[in-house]
């Protein structure tokens, strides 16, 4: 299994911060969120990991290098990295076909069992749920019906028995694989400025997906100043 982690964006809304460093180099303690990420995935197993990069992407390759601990790092440059996150993911669309993979965001601060859930996951395509979140109508949902996972969507519109904020990673299967590159291609194809998770909610649609769920755990998102101050406050119960 590789890791996919998407690390190009701009983070306008942590800006002027982000004008100086992207968003997965803010120091959380002692170690950059994308730090704390590779950390969490060379302690499961996970050596193998691609990071698409894009906004001031020498500060990122400058930092990890070619080897973080056991991982061997690769580097994917989005040259449209200003536009739509789905073509993020597209650049790396060689390293997903054919292979069991991991897609992460890198802007996640994280208790290692989150991401050990989906590891460690029966099921052969997966994604994380968080039950107990506040609807605010940002955040990204993971909603599911009889264990399958029926919408990726910010505003869940079809029938389900249980719905969760996503965490920002899922696992794809290798026998998979192709149908989320396909998918890609065609929500591209409609408009180049769009979220990734649109082309997912379409893969969900053709290909059975299972969900974990982590509700309880420690993890946040950094999209706000806010998020910042709280993912220090977790990863002080994380050292």
């Amino acid at each position: 299994m590789k890791a996919v982690i998407l690390a190009a964006g701009i983070g306008n809304r942590l800006k002027p911060l982000t004008d100086k460093m992207p968003k997965s180099l803010i120091k959380i303690g002692d170690r950059a969120v994308l730090e704390r990420m590779l950390d969490s995935l060379t302690g499961l197993g996970i050596t193998d990991v691609t990071i698409v990069v894009g906004h001031l992407k020498q500060m990122i390759t400058g930092l990890v290098g070619k080897q973080h601990k056991t991982a061997a790092c690769k580097y994917i440059t989005n040259p449209d990295y200003e536009l739509g996150s789905i073509l993020s993911l597209y650049a790396a669309r060689q390293e997903i076909a054919g292979n069991d993979v991991l897609l992460m965001d890198a802007d996640v601060v994280f208790e290692r069992e989150v991401l050990a859930r989906l590891v460690n996951s029966k099921n052969a395509n997966c994604f994380l749920a968080d039950k107990s979140f506040k609807d605010t109508g940002e955040e990204m949902k993971v909603a599911s019906l009889g264990g399958r996972v029926v919408q990726v969507a910010r505003k869940v519109t079809r029938e389900h028995d249980s719905a969760g904020e996503g965490v920002g990673f899922c696992k794809i299967s290798s026998d998979c694989s192709e149908e989320l590159v396909k998918a890609l291609e065609k929500r591209i194809c409609l408009s180049r400025l769009c979220d990734y998770e649109m082309a997912l909610d379409d893969f969900c649609l053709r290909v059975s997906a299972g969900v974990e769920d982590v509700t309880g755990l420690k993890w946040t998102e950094i999209d706000f100043p806010e998020d910042i101050e709280k993912a220090r406050i977790i990863s002080g119960g994380l050292e």
